[in-house]
């Protein structure tokens, strides 16, 4: 059981990153950047080792969650209580990206009132195992900058709010 988890986990992971290194091929052409050794050409098997980090300066591809559980009631015991950033997905990728002053508190309210519907529906009708992650972090504030960053990257589909760089 575990061997599928960590399977699925790596596709996830996988995809995750294919989507980001498009969107970073597109971002360079637009600002007429040579491309970079990340290029997607078909027949490449290159390996990429991502750089994880939890940091929005220095991490490029994916973050390095600090722990996860299974999406049920039950593992709510043990989230930590502290601030943080969560991430909510299963086998098809990241679907929801949120900040919370408590962790544990706003895991319990997503499964008593959510009020965001593409957000219910993902949940109701997952695709393999739906996980929550976690990242925690010192204060709130840096919750909410960490959350803007990882949304402007993954696009989450059940994100209303999708945090656009360029404001002009």
């Amino acid at each position: 059981m575990n061997n599928i988890n960590n399977f699925m986990e790596n596709i996830v992971v996988k995809n995750n990153m294919t989507k980001f290194k498009i969107d970073k091929q597109r971002h360079e052409k637009k600002n007429n950047k040579a491309m970079s050794v990340l290029s997607l050409t078909a027949g490449t098997r290159q390996q990429m080792r991502p750089h994880v980090s939890v940091t929005p300066e220095t991490s490029l591809y994916y973050p390095d969650f600090e722990g996860s559980v299974r999406y049920k009631t039950s593992r709510a015991f043990t989230l930590p209580t502290s601030p943080g950033v969560y991430f909510i997905h299963d086998f098809r990728g990241i679907f929801y990206i949120g900040e919370a002053k408590n962790l544990q508190q706003r895991f319990l309210q997503h499964h008593t009132n959510e009020d965001n519907v593409i957000l219910k529906e993902l949940v109701r009708y997952p695709f393999g195992e739906l996980r929550f992650y976690w990242l925690k972090t010192k204060t709130k504030p840096k919750a909410v900058k960490l959350q803007k960053y990882w949304i402007r990257v993954f696009q989450p589909n059940a994100n209303n709010i999708k945090y656009n760089k360029d404001r002009s």
